[in-house]
């Protein structure tokens, strides 16, 4: 038998595994050597752009749009990239700087939660902070249409900033191909409608709308359409190894320092694979806050495992509601009662009437299709067991392995994970195992098709 290390939020837990089980890992990179440094010579010397201390000259204010806490980004401390953003900003004598929090149609951060992800340097005299809303009206303001949106709404406030800056992390993203760049405006500040349709049922059909690709990929384009726009002066985006260390800075214009920073990233980010597997374990690393969030582990594991085999996903679930929104909890009582292939057939029809956070569920049943039954997908995540009918109940393995008195939420996520992976040995003990540890922020690729 083999030991496996797994992430649980900050922590690991071990399995133990057959020998003959495999563990595929991304390439590794190295950390940057110096992330301070390689940040200031970023912001200096940009892709394809004048450097932010040139383009912030004779402006007034600036809109710093962020992440919210569903992207690990080091944005505080000495190697974080926004203290560096805001003092040039304040040394180019901009009086009125805002920072926006690009919520999409996600939870906001409440204030708490926005000091730890910002740090001190976000909350000093001449720096307001905001959270956006897509469902505020107010906050909104209409910019055009496109073929499939036709009203595109933004946040107001970042269409009236005279300097505008995006931050972003870059990873592999199961819808866009790659997050970061335009993500930080579309869906990031828009309003519901144009997230709406950004995630339809025919887009998210389409094969192209997936991890790794942007050529053709509707939904990174229609993000990229939108986003130009509303306007983008300057983006910096990083990539960070599973530490959350930066191993790469990009700088500068929206496209092409977001294209540097995909193909930085495509050097190591997918995982080669000559055959699928029986069994596919993985973990939801930082995505896993939640149930609606861990879709994207889901997604990226069943393109590994063989029709009709099973995955075991370990996750932390550190959002208040461990679960996901109200629309998304309706979507899943939906796909358990229609079943994968139904469901998709359902919101894919002319006359179906979109749910907020369908798309999430569409992901979901893509998993549940490739295995062929939902009570294939085992989730692991102790902060789920008193929810089991708000998800689909037939995966959350809490609720068939109860938690023994005193026992840590750790112990308890180990315990899932052995017993439920010696259950399915048991029943197949030929069965051919995969262990994927990086989770979502490594593509598994089929190379023979």
């Amino acid at each position: 038998m083999k030991k496996v290390l797994l992430r649980y939020s900050d922590d690991y837990v071990t399995i133990e595994l057959p020998d003959s089980a495999e563990v595929l890992s991304a390439s590794k990179i190295k950390p940057l050597a110096q992330p301070e440094r390689a940040i200031r010579e970023s912001l200096n010397s940009p892709i394809a752009s004048a450097s932010l201390s040139e383009l912030a000259k004779n402006c007034k204010t600036a809109a710093v749009v962020v992440s919210d806490n569903t992207r690990p980004i080091p944005y505080k401390g000495p190697n974080g990239i926004l203290p560096p953003i805001l003092k040039t900003l304040k040394q180019s004598d901009i009086k009125d700087i805002t920072i926006i929090v690009a919520c999409g149609t996600h939870r906001h951060p409440e204030q708490t939660e926005l000091k730890n992800i910002l740090g001190d340097s976000a909350f000093q005299d001449g720096i307001g902070v905001i959270n956006h809303i897509a469902a505020d009206q107010s906050m909104l303001r209409s910019i055009g249409s496109t073929e499939r949106i036709p009203d595109v709404t933004v946040n107001r406030f970042y269409l009236d900033a005279e300097f505008k800056i995006l931050t972003g992390l870059v990873e592999p993203h199961f819808m866009t191909g790659f997050s970061g760049g335009r993500k930080s405006v579309c869906p990031g500040l828009c309003g519901r409608d144009v997230t709406y349709g950004l995630h339809s049922a025919s887009i998210l059909a389409d094969p192209r709308s997936t991890s790794l690709i942007l050529d053709g990929n509707l939904c990174h384009e229609e993000s990229l359409r939108i986003a130009k726009m509303a306007g983008v002066d300057f983006i910096v985006n990083v990539t960070i190894d599973s530490q959350k260390r930066l191993t790469g800075v990009f700088c500068g214009d929206l496209e092409k320092a977001h294209q540097a920073a995909v193909d930085h990233l495509r050097t190591y980010a997918a995982i080669e694979l000559s055959r699928t597997y029986d069994m596919v374990i993985t973990q939801a690393a930082d995505v896993g806050i939640n149930h609606y969030q861990c879709a994207k582990a889901a997604f990226e594991a069943s393109r590994a495992v063989k029709k009709g085999g099973c995955i075991v996903l370990c996750g932390k679930a550190t959002e208040p509601d461990p679960v996901g929104g109200k629309d998304y909890k309706k979507m899943l009582e939906l796909l358990t009662r229609l079943g994968a292939r139904e469901f998709i057939r359902t919101i894919s029809s002319s006359d179906w009437s979109f749910v907020p956070e369908q798309w999430q569920v569409q992901m979901w049943a893509k998993a549940f299709e490739k295995l062929g039954s939902a009570k294939f997908f085992f989730t692991c995540a102790p902060q789920l067991e008193n929810y089991t009918q708000k998800l689909i109940p037939e995966t959350n393995v809490s609720s068939q392995i109860k938690r023994l008195a005193g026992e840590t939420d750790i112990r308890f996520t180990q315990r899932m994970m052995q017993q439920t992976i010696d259950t399915q040995l048991g029943i197949s003990p030929d069965s051919s195992v995969l262990v994927l540890p990086d989770g979502p922020y490594a593509v598994p690729v089929i190379t023979n098709q």
